[in-house]
């Protein structure tokens, strides 16, 4: 009577390679909604206003070199993003958001914005900086798109330098507000990573 085979090696590691793409598809899936539950605002500020709400979100950073022991004189690349949502009946011409920058950042990019003044990237905005929509300089109202948030909101993606903030502490802007003739934002509220506030 013959034993049963054993199914051949490359089958087994087929099947085990198999078992671990798709736990790490799995951590990977509760990573984006972990991150995604974090970074986003909450709704029902959002959803309570009718003006022009506003956010900051502090990605992440990576320590540069040098390193050094002085932990104010220790660089770190940060990523981050801001967000303008029109949440008003009519449109939001030539919008201008001002981010209060506080530790000694340096901007190298930013999708979606480019500097008011027209200063080129790398520059030093530790005392804030105006940004303005690039390509996007207007933002439609939600009524007359159908509520097309690609019309009614933009997104900037920054990356850049920022000093002396380490890890757990988070560098976050002093202020975000509206620079658009005739808004006033109050003071922002913050809440873990994420900072917003509403005409």
């Amino acid at each position: 009577m013959s034993s049963p085979r054993r199914p051949p090696r490359a089958v087994l590691l087929l099947a085990v390679s198999f078992i671990t793409l798709a736990i790490s598809a799995a951590v990977r899936a509760q990573e984006d909604y972990d991150y995604n539950e974090e970074v986003n605002p909450p709704p029902a500020a959002q959803d309570r206003c009718i003006g022009v709400f506003l956010t900051y979100t502090f990605i992440s950073r990576t320590k540069e070199y040098p390193h050094v022991k002085n932990a104010s004189a220790q660089s770190y690349a940060f990523k981050s993003t801001a967000t303008v949502l029109n949440t008003m009946t009519t449109d939001l011409q030539a919008w201008k958001m001002f981010i209060g920058f506080q530790h000694h950042e340096i901007l190298v990019s930013a999708s979606g914005a480019v500097i008011t003044d027209g200063t080129d990237f790398p520059v030093h905005v530790e005392n804030g900086t105006s940004l303005s929509g690039f390509p996007q300089t207007d933002l439609m109202n939600a009524i007359d798109t159908a509520g097309d948030l690609s019309q009614i909101r933009v997104e900037m993606h920054f990356t850049g330098t920022q000093f002396g903030v380490k890890p757990p502490g988070t560098p976050m802007p002093r202020t975000i507000k509206l620079l658009n003739d005739g808004y006033k934002c109050p003071a922002p509220t913050k809440k873990g990573k994420t900072c917003f506030t509403a005409e």
